[in-house]
């Protein structure tokens, strides 16, 4: 590979990884208009759609979320849906813990 051509596929590259607007996560699309989302092993959401019907963002246990014009934002959404979810999840599970006293 020249030199040329590893410098432009470097800077495209950076480019990328500096963009403020990529939502985390690794996101597949796995059939046509239908995408799933994973963090580090923890399943963010799903979104199901294409541009001209919408987006429609389903959160880490199916909830809906919204309808969304673009994909980004559709995937935002479900990374912010799941970062609420998880926060949550420690204090219903402490309660849960918790004997009841009669």
């Amino acid at each position: 590979m020249s030199a040329r051509i590893r410098n432009t596929a470097k800077a495209v590259t950076s480019a990328r990884v500096r963009g403020a607007s990529r939502p985390r996560g690794l996101w597949v699309e796995v059939d046509p208009g239908f995408h799933v989302g994973n963090d580090r092993r923890q399943f963010l959401g799903s979104i199901t759609g294409t541009a001209p019907e919408g987006f429609r963002a389903f959160g880490p246990r199916s909830d809906f979320i919204g309808l969304f014009g673009d994909l980004d934002a559709a995937k935002a959404a479900v990374v912010a849906a799941s970062a609420a979810s998880a926060a949550a999840a420690p204090a219903a599970s402490a309660s849960e813990a918790e004997p009841l006293l009669s």
